[in-house]
């Protein structure tokens, strides 16, 4: 054989053999590319439902976290709902007893005004209207005892800033200011 045809033999088995071998090479990889595909998927989905327990948990536990939050706001509630009531059932008495001692005060001073000098008051023996004062004192004057109370007043001050500087009840502070005005009246 002539040294060419031994070239052109060898390079045509070079190239028969080079297409032949990737061929190979190629079956195997999509193989072993397979395998590490389904691989890298299980680890992905094994990380996926590891983070989707996660949230689950995180969400549960914010959930009980808000009901529990709920049921003590919900009690909290109810709680203030009833001390209201209380509160309002107090005062209504309250207000009651102070409008009876405001009539009976009333109706003390109508009756003590009706009445002529020197005689008493009729019903009661004598007593009611009689002073425990002994003769020749006078008691003092309602403004003199409250002097504070009357010089708010004065400076015009509600009745319940005066209650609260002097310590008094609203219904007290106003049960003077009416005393002292009917005493004003009766001096007159």
């Amino acid at each position: 054989m002539a040294p060419w045809q031994l070239v052109v033999l060898l390079g045509a088995f070079s190239i028969v053999g080079a297409l032949i071998m990737p061929r190979r090479g190629k079956a195997a990889g999509p193989a072993s590319n397979a395998e590490g595909m389904q691989a890298a998927l299980e680890q992905f989905m094994e990380n996926m439902e590891a983070d989707n327990r996660a949230w689950i948990e995180t969400v549960t536990r914010a959930q009980h976290r808000q009901r529990e939050d709920n049921a003590a706001r919900d009690e909290r509630t109810a709680s203030l709902e009833r001390r209201v009531i209380e509160l309002e059932g107090k005062l209504s008495r309250f207000e009651t007893r102070t409008e009876e001692r405001l009539e009976r005060i009333r109706g003390t001073a109508a009756a003590a005004a009706a009445v002529a000098p020197g005689q008493p008051p009729a019903g009661d023996g004598g007593t009611q209207g009689k002073s425990t004062m002994p003769e020749g004192i006078s008691a003092p004057r309602i403004r003199e005892r409250y002097a504070e109370l009357f010089d708010l007043h004065g400076q015009g001050k509600s009745i319940e800033a005066i209650a609260k500087k002097t310590g008094m009840n609203k219904g007290e502070v106003m049960l003077i200011l009416q005393l002292a005005k009917q005493e004003e009246e009766r001096r007159v």
